[in-house]
C-alpha cells in the first residue's frame, strides 16, 4: 500500500468511526434498557479513543511519510450484561443492536482487508488491532443482542423449541 493509499484508508477509517460514535451516541439516548444504554455508551467511548488513536496516526503518517504505533490504552472489557435485569422489551432496541453489530462487522473487515493490502509491517500491526477491537465490540453486541432475545422471545410471537 503506497502513501496516498494509506492516508485514504486511514481517512476513511476516520469518518467510519466518527459515524459509530454519532450512532452510538444516538442509540444510548434513545436506550430504556440499562444494559443497553450502558452497552452503546461504552462503545461511544471506545469509539471516540479510536478516533484519537487513528487521528494521530495519521497525522504522523502525513508528516513523516510512514507509519507510527503509539500504543493506545488498552481496551476496557465490557461490563456484563446481568441476566436478571428485567427490561422492558423494546424493539427498537434490537434493531439498534443488530445495526451495530453490522456496523463493528463491516468495521472489523474493513480493517483486515486494509492490513492485507499493506506491506508495512507497522502498519499491519495497527490494522490487525484496530480488527482485532472491532472483533471484540461486535461479540459484546452479539451477547446483549443474544440476551435479550432469549429474555424477550415470547413478547416477539416465538417460541423455541426445548
Amino acid at each position: 500500500m503506497d502513501l496516498e493509499k494509506a492516508i485514504s484508508a486511514l481517512q476513511y477509517a476516520l469518518e467510519m468511526e466518527k459515524e459509530g460514535v454519532r450512532f452510538y451516541q444516538e442509540k444510548a439516548e434513545e436506550s430504556k434498557s440499562p444494559s443497553v444504554k450502558d452497552l452503546f455508551t461504552g462503545l461511544v467511548k471506545m469509539e471516540e479513543s479510536h478516533v484519537d488513536y487513528i487521528s494521530r496516526i495519521l497525522g504522523f503518517l502525513k508528516e513523516e511519510s510512514a507509519f507510527k504505533d503509539e500504543m493506545p490504552p488498552e481496551e476496557t472489557p465490557f461490563k456484563t450484561v446481568s441476566s436478571e435485569e428485567e427490561s422492558e422489551f423494546n424493539f427498537s432496541e434490537i434493531a439498534a443492536l443488530r445495526m451495530a453489530l453490522l456496523l463493528e462487522h463491516d468495521f472489523a473487515e474493513f480493517y483486515k482487508k486494509a492490513a492485507d493490502n499493506t506491506d508495512d509491517p507497522i502498519g499491519k500491526q495497527i490494522y490487525l488491532k484496530l480488527a482485532a477491537w472491532e472483533q471484540g465490540h461486535e461479540s459484546a453486541i452479539r451477547n446483549e443482542l443474544d440476551n435479550l432475545m432469549k429474555e424477550h422471545w415470547y413478547d416477539m410471537g416465538f417460541s423455541p423449541l426445548l
